[in-house]
């Protein structure tokens, strides 16, 4: 068994939200894990994180002790509050909503079929006024798609379970009422 604050933390570096030194350092400074799991505590440890380089043979020892379904909410939810703050990553955001309705991600279509299909082509992570023209299109209505959508995830309503079809998608249960999903598609 691994401690969810372990299992956190290694995820955080596969999804390279926190670098494997500063992942070195929680390690010797918590002891949950040497004591939780000895086994792992001391695989972990034997690791070397002298360089960024170790990434990938990083990612290839403790990606499995990792249930990224368990993190999905919060993936998402980021790209959710990026579209309702629209900061400047908003147009990735809403790009993303496209690229994850299609990989079966339905109660994303409202923002995935109505906006996001509308960035297919183009590149958005460069701010140009043709993009901010579109953008501009979309805003406020898309924040009350976003906040729904949000809602939903907080509620427990989307409930993330376990790998999908896809490589990036994973299997959830859609605990909202009809009308909630008529809205959601609307």
């Amino acid at each position: 068994m691994i401690p969810s604050i372990a299992e956190q933390n290694i995820h955080q570096v596969l999804t390279k939200k926190m670098s494997i030194q500063s992942f070195e350092q929680w390690l010797y400074e918590d002891n949950v894990l040497e004591s939780s799991n000895p086994d792992l505590y001391l695989e972990l440890i034997s690791f070397d994180y002298s360089c960024e380089d170790s990434f990938k043979d990083y990612y290839d020892s403790f990606a499995r002790y990792v249930h990224f379904y368990k993190f999905e909410a919060d993936r998402i939810t980021e790209y959710l509050n990026s579209i309702i703050n629209r900061d400047e990553g908003c147009g990735d955001a809403i790009h993303e909503m496209y690229h994850l309705y299609h990989d079966n991600y339905k109660f994303l279509e409202r923002l995935g079929m109505a906006y996001g299909v509308r960035l297919t082509d183009y590149d958005t992570s460069i701010p140009n006024d043709e993009l901010n023209d579109i953008l501009d299109d979309f805003y406020p209505d898309i924040i009350s798609n976003a906040k729904n959508v949000l809602g939903w995830l907080e509620e427990g309503k989307i409930v993330f379970k376990g790998q999908g079809d896809s490589y990036d998608a994973f299997e959830y249960d859609d605990l909202r009422s009809e009308a909630e999903i008529l809205q959601g598609n609307a």
